[in-house]
């Protein structure tokens, strides 16, 4: 089974982006004929696609500011792993596309994704403040954390388009029922895409590590000597 789970995590962020690739073809084809509404909630899919590249490769290391901020000591690994953050970030890509295929969206997801898109602004925001007061000594001068540009010219404009077309008119506003719902599933979807992967799969021990400190590259080796972390070396340096 690890071999399987270590396959997948090899190549899922490819189909990541190949879903990104087909989401973006369907708005075009479709843009006649989609409301606003579900174009903007299919646009929050394809950012959250690219939000993933941008914690994870391009420059990768949202695990490592994560990791710190949860007290580990074992940066590349706990409670954040590959495994862990995989199935958060497929899982809520694979509902959008189950939701838009299925029933389409509608207000309550269109409330959802608003209050999503506002959540990834903010966290990456204070991410990225928490991160100045750890690294400037170490050379950081910037509140940037992986993850931030997407946020803010993704995320960001999408949650305004989605404020502005749900709530702008008053006879378009979305009901108090539907907006109840929309709370609810975004708690519960947070609960099960985030908290209940890292209460079963966080373990110390972990085959899943990230291999690499990402961003934090130029200051994490650093940081861990003064700090008396577990020294975090790439799995290429310990073969």
């Amino acid at each position: 089974m690890e071999a399987i789970i270590q396959g997948w995590l090899s190549i899922w962020l490819y189909v990541m982006g190949a879903i990104g690739v087909i989401l973006s073809y369907l708005i075009y084809k479709n843009r006649k004929t989609w409301s606003i509404l579900n174009i903007l909630c299919t646009l929050a899919v394809i950012v959250l696609i690219l939000h993933v590249i941008e914690e994870w490769v391009l420059p990768g290391g949202l695990h490592y500011s994560y990791n710190i901020n949860h007290g580990s000591l074992l940066l590349s690994k706990y409670p954040m792993n590959r495994l862990t953050d995989m199935i958060t970030n497929f899982g809520a890509v694979v509902i959008g596309c189950v939701v838009l295929r299925v029933w389409g969206f509608k207000k309550p997801a269109g409330i959802a994704i608003m209050l999503f898109s506002a959540m990834e602004v903010v966290m990456h925001i204070g991410i990225g403040i928490q991160d100045m007061q750890i690294f400037s000594k170490y050379g950081m001068s910037t509140i940037y954390s992986p993850g931030l540009i997407t946020s803010l010219f993704g995320f960001l404009p999408v949650c305004i388009g989605l404020a502005i077309h749900l709530f702008k008119k008053k006879e378009n506003r979305p009901k108090l029922t539907q907006r109840i719902i929309a709370i609810v599933a975004t708690g519960a979807l947070g609960f099960l895409l985030i908290n209940l992967p890292e209460a079963i799969l966080s373990s110390e021990n972990t085959p899943y590590e990230f291999t690499d400190r990402g961003y934090y590259e130029k200051y994490g080796e650093q940081y861990e000597q003064d700090n008396g972390y577990e020294y975090f070396v790439p799995e290429a340096e310990e073969q």
